[in-house]
């Protein structure tokens, strides 16, 4: 992203200043915050393509901040970097359920964040070191339903087809998840209680990087002879899915509808759907 803007948030300003340096040497457009409150006024003022925050600030905390921006939908999404002086399990893991990166700071932090920057900023590695060709990851599918036993199933299914899956269990949670991750596909449920299906697709569709990601809506509301067909046409049509599979879901027809859009192979695709049968 050319001319792309990042807002550094740290209550430590020579830190701070440092970031910045190093941002601006990498052809982005520095702001920058030092609390909780000025970072908010920040986003909302300038809308920046990606958030680096430090967890412990004045004025409300990094996780603060990013959550009360995750819940606003007049807010564009925004990839966030949290930035701590620690290795805290439970504000790692809070990280994870939102979908943020975490770079402990350190002598060796500028290194991973850069290359964080440069993988969300689509910055064609601009001051990566050179390293070695990556192996071939599997596939990434995000599944998306409050239902944490259709997660589970879903999960243990798709793994076994060779498949990286990522869950979520609201809109925006998995909204994050995506801007994070990247996923090849989306699966997502249509009726949930925190963002149905509909925004979670309108706010996919308004994230640059995440616009062409394949759509798999699966819902009970088109089900049997409830069909609702012009519910179907409407996601088919306007909202640009790939596929509106109704609950019970029959598993076959959503490997085939995944099939059209990422490398299954071919064996593992017949065992799968002769296991579903039996």
């Amino acid at each position: 992203m050319a001319n792309a803007t990042v807002l550094l948030a740290d209550d430590d300003i020579d830190c701070l200043r440092l970031m910045a340096l190093r941002c601006q040497a990498l052809g982005l457009h520095v702001l920058t915050a030092s609390d909780g409150m000025d970072t908010l006024a920040s986003v909302i003022r300038n809308s920046p393509d990606l958030l680096v925050l430090d967890i412990n600030m004045p004025g409300g905390d990094g996780f603060s901040v990013a959550e009360k921006l995750m819940r606003d939908p007049k807010i564009p999404p925004t990839p966030v970097v949290f930035c701590s002086g620690g290795n805290d399990p439970a504000a790692i893991e809070r990280c994870k359920d939102i979908g943020a990166h975490y770079v402990t700071k350190g002598s060796e932090s500028w290194s991973q964040l850069r290359s964080i920057i440069c993988q969300l900023l689509d910055l064609d590695g601009r001051g990566i070191p050179a390293a070695a060709t990556p192996a071939v990851a599997p596939p990434k599918v995000l599944c998306v339903d409050d239902d944490e036993d259709m997660l589970r199933l879903l999960r243990l299914r798709l793994r076994a087809c060779g498949l990286d899956v990522l869950t979520a269990t609201s809109a925006m949670q998995a909204l994050w998840i995506a801007m994070k991750e990247m996923p090849d596909v989306v699966v997502t449920d249509y009726r949930m209680p925190e963002g149905s299906g509909e925004y979670l697709i309108g706010r996919l569709r308004a994230v640059p990087a995440l616009k062409g990601v394949p759509v798999i809506v699966v819902t009970a509301a088109s089900a049997g002879l409830k069909r609702d067909f012009a519910l179907e046409r409407r996601f088919l049509g306007e909202y640009r899915v790939t596929a509106f599979l109704p609950k019970p879901l029959v598993f076959g027809e959503l490997l085939d509808a995944l099939a059209r859009h990422i490398d299954i192979d071919a064996k593992v695709l017949r065992e799968a759907k002769m296991l579903m049968r039996q």
